[in-house]
């Protein structure tokens, strides 16, 4: 996903962080159902500390919702606890466990997109800590290029046209670079967006005419400013001319059984990266994406021109 918002931009806390970090204990014990967690284990997983995490397994067992060994001390998901059928759930709660637990791997926020109509929204965002992230759920963005490269870069030719002109006119070095940057996305299996304040300064406009409606022509242009304004992805070789780049996102696709993107997942570094940990991120954006193909019922072995994983 390409959303950003001003770097200075205050961001407030949770409503009640007590509460979230509750859901994340029980979140966490959901998602290790057969794998009991010690204390340290849970703490150390979720950056809480030891007093904290006490406090709510105790609560948790009192209600049932978690058990104690008494042999071990590890911590289960109780009898108490409701059940539900994973397949009535929604997309966005069967894929929240999964994301913040990539966000504490990381080290860094995660989102996760679907195209909706003429825009590109967040459905989900998380953060390793208690700050909300740059990319929130909610935030929307006109599905015109160079927006959703992850989504288009496997699609048929004729859909990549209308993606490209959907931005109305742009200059001749973006629309010869767009080509490229699309078959690297494919080849390398992720998008990435470089981190500029021209780039910032076009994400705050266009989140500020958002309005809930269809991409209007100001929305429209904004996107296409960006690719005369910025230099759009990474090609072959640009990473090794510098030491390290600020970057915004890291972003790879999430296919159907039919070979059609349906989510993309993002990690949101904001922040300078050398080589090596563009792609020790975009290996594991990807391996993350795989996942959620399997929790979602997706079968990717039908997927035309997947990514071979080249290394950028």
């Amino acid at each position: 996903m390409n959303t950003n918002v001003d770097l200075d931009t205050p961001r407030g806390q949770e409503p009640s962080p007590p509460t979230r970090r509750v859901v994340d204990v029980v979140e966490l014990l959901a998602e290790h159902v057969g794998t009991p967690l010690s204390l340290a284990e849970i703490c150390r997983q979720l950056r809480i500390s030891r007093s904290t995490g006490h406090a709510i397994m105790a609560t948790l067992c009192a209600c049932d919702w978690a058990t104690r060994d008494p042999l071990n001390g590890t911590f289960s998901i109780g009898t108490g606890f409701p059940r539900i059928q994973m397949s009535s759930l929604p997309v966005t709660s069967k894929l929240r466990g999964p994301l913040r637990e990539l966000c504490g791997e990381l080290d860094m926020a995660a989102c996760i997109s679907e195209v909706r109509g003429r825009h590109i929204a967040v459905i989900d965002s998380a953060s390793p800590d208690e700050i909300r992230p740059h990319v929130q759920a909610g935030q929307r963005l006109p599905f015109v290029a160079p927006f959703g490269r992850e989504f288009i870069a496997w699609a048929p030719p004729a859909a990549i046209t209308q993606w490209m002109e959907g931005a109305g006119p742009v200059n001749d070095v973006y629309r010869a670079r767009m080509p490229k940057v699309l078959k690297e996305i494919q080849d390398r299996g992720y998008g990435i967006e470089r981190l500029s304040d021209p780039l910032l300064k076009v994400y705050a406009a266009l989140l500020a005419v958002e309005d809930g409606g269809e991409p209007g022509p100001v929305a429209v242009r904004l996107a296409g400013a960006v690719g005369d304004l910025t230099v759009v992805d990474f090609l072959p070789g640009e990473f090794a001319t510098i030491g390290q780049f600020p970057l915004a996102t890291i972003s790879a696709p999430v296919f159907d059984h039919t070979g059609k993107v349906m989510l993309t997942v993002s990690a949101q570094p904001y922040r300078e990266l050398p080589p090596e940990g563009v792609r020790a991120i975009g290996d594991r954006v990807c391996e993350f994406a795989r996942r959620v193909e399997s929790i979602i019922g997706g079968d990717r072995t039908s997927a035309v021109g997947e990514p071979s994983g080249r290394q950028t």
